[in-house]
């Protein structure tokens, strides 16, 4: 997470929570559970705009939230293991893995490491 000096009005448990809950409710009504990134993220903000995460219209959308303290939406989905990235030639597709889902700890659903953290070790010799 980033280290600026932006103030937001909900804790950072809160919008982790409000952004999982949202997601969680758009992915469930897809087809397969299933939605490009491009259509997810407008759909998350309009969803999600009942929420005052900071007090400047500027800074008052959750894909900012996620751009400036997670290094974007992608990074953000991808430290939690209920959601699947799916890359096609043209599109990004964000998968919800609703059997995965513990509700009652959202926060502790992270990802212990990301794929491409992963060192694969010949020791055939």
């Amino acid at each position: 997470m980033s280290q600026n000096s932006i103030r937001w009005n909900l804790s950072e448990e809160k919008i982790i929570e409000i952004i999982h809950l949202t997601l969680i409710d758009i992915l469930k009504e897809k087809k397969d559970k299933k939605c490009p990134m491009n259509q997810l993220v407008p759909l998350l903000n309009s969803q999600a705009k009942i929420h005052r995460i900071n007090d400047h219209r500027k800074y008052n959308l959750f894909s900012k939230y996620l751009k400036l303290e997670h290094s974007g939406f992608l990074n953000f989905i991808e430290d939690f293991y209920f959601y699947e990235i799916i890359r096609t030639e043209k599109k990004i597709y964000v998968k919800l893995h609703e059997e995965l889902i513990n509700k009652d700890d959202l926060n502790g659903s992270k990802r212990i490491t990301k794929d491409n953290e992963w060192i694969l070790v010949d020791d055939s010799d």
